[in-house]
């Protein structure tokens, strides 16, 4: 098989990262190895976010770049994938022709599939940015070398169903969906047997794990996922990210004292401090509602360190 380069250049959150680790894995039996150069790359992939303008613009600064490698390099396939490829779709070909594929966030699982088509003189499959209801995240697959790193992330859910009014995470992402608990214990089984002794658990709201879609026989939630994780033999750390308030639960609370290598900390976003805000965001919980939950976590783990986000131009 032969052997080509491969250059991700991954914007925003560690769900684009982790995605960006998905797809080298995906390419790696294609014959695709990751190399330090975009310039000499014979693939360059922008896993992009439009979270931020200013994320955005910079994938349309460095595409103008890239666009002078092209020209003297016409074989090199270029490739968007992420929030802005599965936003703008189409509009990216017009603003940016010498652009390979458009991929959106579901369907970078079909990328091996695009390049063969594009190799193969086809260009029906150039863009792939259909959001489907009933998608569902394949299973994990060790399709590239073993990781060097102590940390890893393993997404446990895609999309988001709450819908507050200054986000686009629905409409990039999807509707919500949890992965099965024996895929993920899986994927931890195994990073842990490779060296990994950090895990982060990812999705765009954790707290939500395993309630719109069946993940095992019986019912499972998100602190029944982080004891079924935590009891991983080998692994040493585990930690997660992003939770929404209003659906943090006492159960999840729970799990700092009851699970020793959870680490204490909690990021939880409190968006604003006026009900009114937060009305018209649509978070579904009040300044008062957050602060008792904030008080539970300090009541259960006094050392716990606590982080937020803030928008201050709503």
């Amino acid at each position: 098989m032969k052997q080509r380069s491969l250059y991700i250049k991954t914007f925003g959150c560690q769900m684009n990262k982790r995605d960006s680790e998905i797809i080298e894995q995906l390419l790696f039996p294609c014959g695709f190895l990751p190399t330090a150069e975009m310039e000499a790359a014979d693939l360059v992939i922008l896993n992009t976010c439009s979270i931020r303008a200013k994320a955005e613009q910079k994938v349309f600064s460095l595409l103008g770049q890239i666009k002078q490698w092209k020209l003297s390099r016409p074989e090199m396939r270029v490739a968007v994938t992420g929030c802005v490829a599965q936003q703008e779709g189409e509009k990216i070909f017009r603003r940016m022709p010498h652009v390979d594929l458009v991929v959106g966030t579901q369907q970078i699982y079909r990328i091996p599939e695009l390049i063969r088509q594009l190799d193969a003189g086809e260009t029906s499959g150039r863009l792939a940015i259909d959001l489907d209801k009933k998608f569902a995240i394949p299973p994990y697959q060790a399709l590239s070398p073993a990781p060097h790193e102590f940390r890893k992330f393993i997404t446990i859910m895609q999309g988001c169903n709450n819908y507050c009014s200054y986000c686009v995470v629905p409409a990039t992402r999807g509707r919500e969906t949890s992965r099965p608990v024996a895929d993920i214990l899986d994927e931890a089984n195994l990073l842990v047997a490779q060296g990994v002794r950090e895990i982060t658990l990812l999705g765009q709201n954790v707290n939500s794990y395993g309630k719109t879609n069946p993940v095992a026989e019986a019912p499972v939630d998100f602190a029944a996922l982080l004891h079924k994780v935590a009891a991983i033999d080998g692994l040493e750390r585990l930690r997660f990210t992003t939770s929404n308030p209003k659906d943090l639960s006492d159960e999840l609370i729970r799990c700092f004292t009851e699970i020793d290598i959870l680490c204490p900390h909690f990021h939880l976003p409190v968006q604003s401090g006026s009900d009114r805000v937060l009305a018209r965001m649509n978070r579904r919980y009040t300044v008062a509602e957050y602060l008792e939950k904030v008080e539970k976590l300090l009541d259960c783990r006094p050392d716990i360190a606590m982080s937020t986000d803030i928008i201050v131009g709503f």
